[in-house]
């Protein structure tokens, strides 16, 4: 694998070396990419680290999405706890109403005990894990104190997050209906939480940017629920874990209610490169599952993880004034990686470096940042940010010594004149 990105970067580094002006033409990654249409009502394909969209299936509309609204409850969780709000060994009792929620066999539970408490670890566990619902709820109550507060900070956080077209009723994306004296204030029984696929994908790719130590509990295949000795066995509703695909799925969360049908947010550290994908709406639970891998399998089968690093030199110079060079050369801020058609590569690339100002004076420093580099990827499925550009500072790659001040001023003059 390295000896083949080693490869495709050379061949990178040779088709950006004869990159000289705005506006170059590349070949269309839809005119040569075979055509996937997943049977789900929405899907969509990210690079973890970048959020670059590979695939989009009417990403933007918000459907039910069930249990996977639990990745917004633990985002919080692990934010609360990274902020010292609260301690894995936070103990915290249930409610009247969360007993007899975790005790409706309609329902993902664990058993819990009216008078009993539980610590957040364990309760953390059996969300992600079991996609537990009372304890989820409880989780909420560790929180906020009670369910409508930890709504409505679903909401805020949600909002914090660039996420503005969710509908949030819920910490654990049950049908209202299910949740007793504790709904929602004015909700209506039949309402669900409703997020689109994309939206999904941006609390997904948070959760492993801030906090990667959830794929700890996201990856394992089953835990055992501790209850004063009273032992459950929890088997993780995620069935690509034990896969033998090789895709190395290590989670993140699946989602089911009859609105919502079978839906699928999961993660894969394939070759050291993570993507995210989200399936909302298959027809059953096998589905969700086998169109997770449809996807995966399209990506790696039609797309190349292109790595960009610092030194790769953009032989398209700007223009220096007073200087004793009158151009420099510019490199790429900070490495970069993206996903490109493999039958184009390169090709799939349009490179546009914009000075900073119009005039770029003498002296300057080698490493100095002398404009943007803005990288335009054929398809423009562009990033989950609503960026439809990679963009990157554009450094000098040497230094630029300014001229004798008296040559500068007679310089000044003539252009005066």
């Amino acid at each position: 694998m390295l000896k083949k990105l080693k490869k495709l970067g050379i061949s990178f580094l040779t088709s950006l070396m004869i990159v000289t002006g705005i506006g170059q033409s590349f070949i269309k990654a839809d005119q040569t990419l075979p055509q996937l249409d997943l049977e789900a009502k929405s899907a969509i394909a990210v690079d973890a680290k970048t959020g670059q969209i590979i695939y989009a299936k009417d990403d933007k509309q918000i459907y039910p999405v069930a249990s996977m609204s639990k990745l917004l409850t633990a985002y919080i969780l692990l934010q609360a706890i990274h902020k010292g709000e609260i301690t894995w060994e936070t103990k915290v009792t249930p409610t009247a109403t969360e007993v007899d929620i975790s005790n409706n066999t309609e329902l993902t539970n664990v058993p819990l005990q009216e008078g009993h408490s539980y610590a957040i670890r364990q309760l953390y566990q059996a969300m992600l894990v079991g996609s537990a619902n009372a304890a989820t709820m409880l989780i909420g109550n560790a929180i906020s104190g009670t369910q409508t507060k930890f709504i409505d900070k679903m909401r805020e956080t949600a909002k914090n997050l660039g996420i503005t077209d969710a509908k949030i009723y819920s910490a654990n994306g049950l049908t209202a209906k299910y949740l007793g004296d504790e709904r929602y204030p004015n909700t209506d029984e039949n309402a669900e939480n409703e997020f689109s696929v994309r939206d999904m994908a941006i609390i997904s790719q948070k959760l492993i940017e801030k906090y990667p130590e959830i794929l700890e509990t996201t990856k394992l295949t089953k835990i055992d629920f501790n209850d004063n000795g009273e032992i459950t066995t929890v088997n993780n509703t995620n069935e690509l874990l034990q896969d033998d695909s090789n895709l190395e799925v290590d989670g993140l969360k699946t989602g089911t209610s009859d609105a919502a049908g079978y839906c699928f947010a999961s993660t894969t550290n394939k070759d050291g490169h993570r993507i995210i994908t989200v399936i909302a709406g298959a027809k059953d639970n096998d589905a969700r599952f086998d169109q997770t891998k449809n996807l995966l399998n399209y990506i790696y089968n039609n797309y190349d993880y292109l790595a960009i690093s610092t030194n790769q030199t953009l032989r398209q110079d700007v223009k220096v004034k007073y200087g004793k060079q009158s151009s420099v050369s510019a490199i790429i801020g900070s490495d970069l990686s993206l996903w490109v058609p493999k039958n184009i590569r390169e090709k799939a690339l349009q490179i546009k470096l914009t000075p900073k100002s119009s005039t770029i004076e003498a002296p300057i420093k080698q490493g100095e940042t002398v404009g943007d580099y803005q990288i335009t990827i054929a398809g423009n499925l562009g990033f989950i940010d609503g960026s439809t550009d990679l963009k990157t500072k554009a450094l000098a790659t040497n230094s630029v010594e300014g001229i004798n001040i008296f040559i500068k001023w007679w310089q000044m003059l003539t252009e005066v004149i």
